[in-house]
């Protein structure tokens, strides 16, 4: 019994080693070195203006631009339209940005609690989006319309139930035996 248990936690200690929790786990000395620097940007037009940050919540879409130099850029609710049926003029607004840091706001529309707009600069667009939610449990339900499973069941018992009490009743009110004619 001795000889197993040994053996056992011989094999369970080599194999603790070979996945690396053991004590001969290598280390990385220097992480940073292999760690790449993320920009300070979200995104880039060109070298002379970028977009610092972006937030989009409750109907609103905040954007800060940095630019070297004066410059116009679109912004168009890419949302607008989304569900209706037909074709959609897409509301845009035009903003001049001066030299340095420029913060602008939008009314957009939400989906979802989410909401997309595109920034356009010299015909370039990149579109800044938030995370839709997902839709909940009771949306994606096929029996929503029923109260649930719980409600469909119940009033699956209850239909056949109530049939049953009528064959019941049904069968002890006829009178037994043959009737004249």
């Amino acid at each position: 019994m001795r000889r197993i248990f040994f053996v056992a936690v011989v094999v369970a200690t080599a194999l603790a080693m070979g996945m690396g929790v053991g004590p001969v786990a290598a280390q990385d000395g220097n992480e940073t070195e292999n760690a790449t620097a993320e920009p300070a940007f979200e995104a880039e037009f060109g070298d002379d203006l970028r977009i610092l940050e972006y937030e989009l919540e409750n109907g609103t879409a905040s954007i800060t631009f940095d630019a070297d130099r004066p410059q116009t850029v679109t912004v168009s609710d890419a949302l607008a339209g989304v569900g209706e049926d037909g074709a959609v003029q897409v509301p845009s607004e035009d903003y001049d940005l001066e030299r340095g840091e420029t913060t602008i706001s939008m009314d957009v529309r939400e989906m979802r609690g989410a909401s997309t707009v595109g920034v356009t600069v010299g015909g370039i667009t990149v579109r800044l989006s938030s995370e839709m939610e997902e839709p909940s449990e009771a949306d994606e339900n096929p029996f929503r319309h029923f109260g649930g499973e719980s409600g469909l069941f119940s009033g699956i018992l209850m239909t056949v139930g109530l049939a049953g009490v009528g064959t019941w009743h049904a069968l002890r009110s006829e009178e037994s035996g043959v009737m004249e004619a």
